[in-house]
């Protein structure tokens, strides 16, 4: 009998901790189910290679770089303003990294591009990246994406208009830092895919007039104030493609390590505005579980370019108080699972 009810005290606490654990998840609606890759208690690829050593070789990794031997391809250069530079002061690791530079008057930046042949349904791309101190913020920063091969648009030019999801289609979130001057503003996605809302009418319809479709918006609430500048920060950022027929498509992002936005069939709880998903505020009024992605709508269509952008428009050009304005990438890795931020070497 003492037999018994000790096993039954014992079950009774594991089943505690075991509902204890699921109830940690605080970025998930009750009865939603997260991805694997998507979960940010996962210790992630470079847990498994302090300093990156080796991580190119993970069977999971589509491309890794630590700009030691340069732009290698197949990262390519775009626009101007691209250039390695070997600093190990200015370097997150190692004694080298990329930068990119708008210079006022001439350019508008430059670009790192990379795309690889074999498309996927999941992807991760985790890069490190400095706001020089008197920098602007820029109009576009790092994107994820996917087209096929017929898609008119390849790398840009659709601005203001839906793409098509099927066999000539196409897909892309960016990932936005906050802008200057917007105390409440907070890193966010920026999102293109071929049932995005418009901004012309409450409901997200268009009404008539052009350019009716720019990228959807995805802020998470309650972030940390912003500190990113002059300063490394670790940036992770993904696209899980949905089922052909389904909602069940997911986009998350990380800062440092933690997770900080996700949105998946039936997370989070919010109200479709116009062009933008709030989940608190005044515009949040009918809310409900987020329906999740429909990325596509055929299988030809998957995960397969991501930029390193910065992009710096002529609306930005008026926050800027410099003539040169910087950024720099170090320890990009792209991979099908969570890659987490670069470990520390054994000393």
């Amino acid at each position: 009998m003492r037999a018994l009810s000790l096993l039954l005290i014992l079950g009774l606490l594991c089943a505690i901790a075991c509902a204890q654990e699921k109830g940690t998840d605080r970025d998930a609606a009750p009865g939603a189910a997260e991805s694997d890759g998507a979960r940010a208690d996962l210790a992630g690829i470079a847990a498994r290679y302090p300093g990156d050593v080796g991580i190119a070789d993970d069977p999971a990794v589509i491309y890794a770089s630590g700009f030691e031997d340069g732009i290698a391809a197949p990262l390519k250069r775009a626009r101007k303003g691209v250039e390695v530079i070997s600093d190990p002061d200015v370097a997150r690791s190692g004694t080298s990294c990329a930068q990119v530079t708008a210079t006022r008057g001439e350019d508008t930046g430059g670009d790192l591009k990379i795309q690889w042949a074999e498309g996927v349904e999941q992807c991760f791309v985790r890069v490190y990246v400095k706001f020089e101190a008197e920098t602007a913020m820029p109009h576009h920063f790092v994107n994820l994406g996917g087209h096929t091969p017929t898609y008119e648009y390849r790398w840009g030019g659709a601005a203001g208009l839906r793409p098509p999801g099927g066999e000539n289609g196409a897909f892309g979130t960016t990932l936005e830092p906050p802008k200057l001057g917007k105390p409440n503003g907070g890193w966010h996605f920026y999102t293109y895919w071929h049932e995005m809302h418009s901004w012309q009418t409450p409901g997200g319809a268009p009404d008539g007039r052009p350019n009716a479709f720019y990228g959807n918006n995805f802020r998470p609430d309650d972030q940390r104030p912003f500190v990113g500048r002059d300063r490394w920060i670790c940036l992770e950022y993904m696209i899980k493609l949905n089922t052909v027929g389904k909602h069940d498509g997911e986009q998350a992002f990380w800062i440092d390590g933690e997770k900080v936005g996700h949105w998946g069939p039936g997370f989070p709880i919010g109200s479709w505005m116009r062009d933008t998903f709030h989940t608190s505020g005044v515009w949040n009024k009918d809310p409900r579980p987020f329906e999740g992605f429909s990325w596509r709508t055929d299988a030809s269509l998957q995960v397969n370019k991501a930029s390193l952008q910065w992009y710096l428009s002529d609306r930005t050009w008026k926050e800027m108080t410099v003539d040169k304005n910087i950024v720099w990438f170090d320890n990009l890795v792209i991979a099908t699972q969570y890659v987490g931020p670069l470990q520390k070497t054994k000393e």
